[in-house]
């Protein structure tokens, strides 16, 4: 199954291989004010099954450890990359085609909504 997806204009499209290793929903600040929402669901796919089919992202640190990746027309946030030895892209499961292939599983960052692994 390939799992794709982008961003609202469809200037971004990607595609991962392989399914994802785990599913969530993050209540971490970055995460909130990178998306306007109150929560994020993320679908996290093994890094090297993960490959942007169409145009390039616009590429925002918004940690020491971790980058955004958006899209520069519509300002779509696509995913998320931690910057050292990163083994999954974090996707932002609305960003998905079909967001029921990969449904959350749990809560990450729900007590204290300031520490954040991203």
């Amino acid at each position: 199954m390939i799992f794709s997806g982008g961003c609202l204009c469809g200037a971004l499209r990607y595609e991962s291989k392989e399914k994802a290793i785990e599913t969530g929903y993050c209540h971490c600040t970055i995460c909130r004010k990178s998306t306007s929402a109150p929560l994020v669901a993320f679908a996290s796919f093994p890094i090297e099954s993960f490959l942007y089919t169409k145009g390039t992202p616009s590429i925002y640190q918004s940690s020491s450890t971790g980058t955004r990746e958006f899209c520069s027309k519509c300002g779509t946030q696509i995913c998320h990359r931690e910057i050292d030895n990163p083994e999954t892209v974090d996707v932002n499961s609305g960003t998905l085609d079909d967001i029921s292939s990969v449904p959350p599983k749990f809560h990450i960052y729900t007590r204290n909504h300031s520490r954040c692994r991203f």
